[in-house]
């Protein structure tokens, strides 16, 4: 009898195939998108019980098809599920925000006789891109010697901007014409950047400042979706030969590109 039941068991053990296929979560998002989350499985002859979304492991959305109505979600800060368009494989999050950046998690599970669950997760990290351009900032009075002294300052984001300087379309790497500064804090977790830069005296140069918002690429281990996001923004100042005023303070934004490409990676 015993051998009977453990056979049985390993027989409905092995016969359990509902399983997450592919679990998308967009790696970055901007601040106020729209964002949504879809989680794709098999049931292979299971009846659904569940599908239940958690961002940090809280609980904010569940699909429970026995229910009337079906759909509900849960009040946490930072998410806003659309519940028209939300249903069993997906999760339309509404307006997100810096404080919606997390680990979200989908989890599957079926009815009886199987009670089967599966997960999968991906995290999502929302940024801020800088409203504004660089600005840049200069006195001849300033530097001192043979060099004038410049100094670009970001607009407020989150990551903080990288900024950078070329002369005539060169890049600035020698770091003794280079000054770095701390970050500066602002309200919400958003943050500004300054670069300071020593110039030439005796030639007139075109100098251009580009602040660079560009979050790490990081790849899930699991199911997830990535997605390479990037936001350029440059300021332009013409420095003219000794003898000429410098403006004391130029800021025109002449680029704005953002790149948004997405890769779907299937869970194995």
């Amino acid at each position: 009898m015993y051998f009977f039941i453990l056979v049985l068991s390993l027989f409905i053990q092995e016969s359990i195939l509902l399983r997450i296929v592919k679990v998308t979560v967009p790696t970055y998002r901007v601040r106020g998108q729209t964002t949504q989350l879809e989680c794709d499985y098999q049931l292979e002859g299971d009846i659904l019980y569940s599908v239940k979304w958690y961002r940090d492991n809280e609980e904010f959305y569940r699909f429970m098809p026995k229910f009337d109505p079906p759909k509900h979600a849960y009040k946490i800060d930072g998410i806003k599920v659309d519940l028209g368009k939300s249903d069993s494989r997906r999760v339309v999050l509404q307006q997100v925000t810096l404080r919606s950046s997390g680990v979200y998690r989908c989890e599957v599970s079926a009815e009886a006789p199987s009670f089967a669950s599966a997960a999968g997760e991906g995290r999502m990290d929302v940024i801020y891109l800088p409203r504004e351009g660089p600005r840049i900032t200069g006195n001849q009075q300033e530097g001192g010697g043979d060099h004038l002294f410049l100094n670009c300052t970001s607009g407020r984001s989150y990551p903080a901007a990288v900024l950078s300087w070329d002369i005539d379309g060169e890049k600035v790497t020698n770091p003794d014409h280079l000054i770095h500064y701390p970050p500066t804090a602002h309200a919400h977790g958003l943050v500004s950047v300054a670069l300071g830069l020593l110039v030439p005296r005796g030639r007139s140069m075109q100098v251009r400042c580009t602040a660079r918002v560009a979050p790490a690429w990081r790849e899930g281990s699991e199911a997830v979706v990535g997605s390479r996001l990037s936001d350029s923004k440059e300021a332009m100042l013409l420095v003219r030969s000794a003898g000429a005023p410098l403006a004391p303070s130029a800021a025109a934004v002449c680029a704005a590109v953002l790149f948004l490409t997405s890769t779907a990676l299937s869970s194995t």
